[in-house]
């Protein structure tokens, strides 16, 4: 599950880039991993998903 979520623009304009930072909690609460993960794409989306995915390849280290 997301724990937190923030997000921010790296620049201004229509093309600005946006990043996306998560903390995930994964597996069962008393066997749980905490990880972190960061997504950067132009749509906050895309970052979004990026982010809890980058979260997800952490967790199988």
């Amino acid at each position: 599950s997301v724990m937190d979520y923030v997000e921010h623009t790296m620049s201004v304009g229509t093309d600005a880039m946006a990043a996306s930072y998560v903390e995930c909690q994964i597996g069962e609460e008393d066997n749980a991993q905490i990880v972190w993960g960061v997504g950067i794409d132009t749509s906050i989306v895309t970052s979004s998903l990026k982010a809890i995915i980058s979260a997800i390849n952490r967790s199988e280290r």
